[in-house]
């Protein structure tokens, strides 16, 4: 048997007939280790908020901090956005003549045009009618004077004339103020069975605001509502906004 394994130890080579003695190989096992020989760690509990704090870069930190601070500042924010929005509808109607002005004197838009324009609205009600019409004489698009005609008509189905004798005697008072006092504003009244009319027309170059500001109770429903000079491009819009209708009637016009 012997002799058998040491046959089989050699290694003949075709080439040139030689042996080779080979030792054979033992085999491998793989050493195990006792769990007595290993060493215990310790394990603490980590803190993950800490553990991402201290992980994150200075500039990451840098930019929490500003926005935590952002964070603080909104309701100052908040309140300065609502004095904003505050002033901004309080002086809309002036926003909006500037604007107007600036356009047109840009485009040249209606700032050579003169003429009249005539605005009517009508208001209908169980008892009564009531229509308005508003004719505004202008040049270069500055308002000059102005005639509004209000016609209180009753309904076919009215029976009670008391209103139409209310809106006369006011307008009557009216006229008497006016006639003994030349303020640059004039008055005329009419009256039927089912109509009565209230014509006043003012002249605003030569229109006395003051006395009509101490004498404020004697033009209750008649008070000036625009002033010399006011843009009537602005006055269009604002009337057309309140449901009147405005036509035109105008020509251009390079002197004052």
């Amino acid at each position: 048997m012997d002799n058998k394994n040491n046959d089989e130890s050699k290694v003949v080579t075709q080439e040139n007939g030689n042996t080779t003695q080979s030792t054979p190989q033992t085999d491998s096992k793989p050493q195990v280790v006792e769990a007595s020989d290993t060493k215990e760690v310790a394990q603490t509990p980590i803190d993950n908020k800490q553990q991402a704090n201290e992980t994150l870069p200075s500039a990451v930190k840098e930019e929490t901090n500003t926005t935590l601070k952002e964070k603080k500042g909104h309701p100052i924010f908040l309140v300065l956005l609502m004095i904003l929005l505050f002033a901004f509808v309080y002086f809309l109607p002036d926003i909006t003549e500037y604007v107007t002005n600036y356009m047109n004197e840009r485009t040249g838009a209606n700032e050579l045009k003169s003429g009249r324009m005539t605005c009517t609205y009508e208001n209908v009600t169980d008892n009564i009618n009531y229509n308005y019409e508003i004719t505004f004489n202008y040049v270069r698009n500055r308002l000059r004077n102005s005639t509004m005609v209000t016609t209180n008509r009753l309904a076919d189905t009215a029976t009670d004339t008391s209103i139409l004798t209310e809106r006369e005697n006011a307008c009557e008072a009216l006229q008497a103020v006016l006639q003994e006092n030349n303020i640059g504003m004039t008055a005329s009244c009419s009256v039927s069975a089912a109509v009565q009319v209230t014509t006043q027309t003012i002249n605003y170059e030569e229109l006395d605001m003051d006395f009509i500001t101490s004498n404020i109770a004697e033009f209750e429903g008649f008070y000036p509502e625009y002033e010399l000079n006011e843009s009537v491009t602005v006055i269009e819009q604002e009337l057309e906004n309140n449901g009147y209708t405005c036509q035109r009637n105008e020509y251009n016009d390079a002197s004052e």
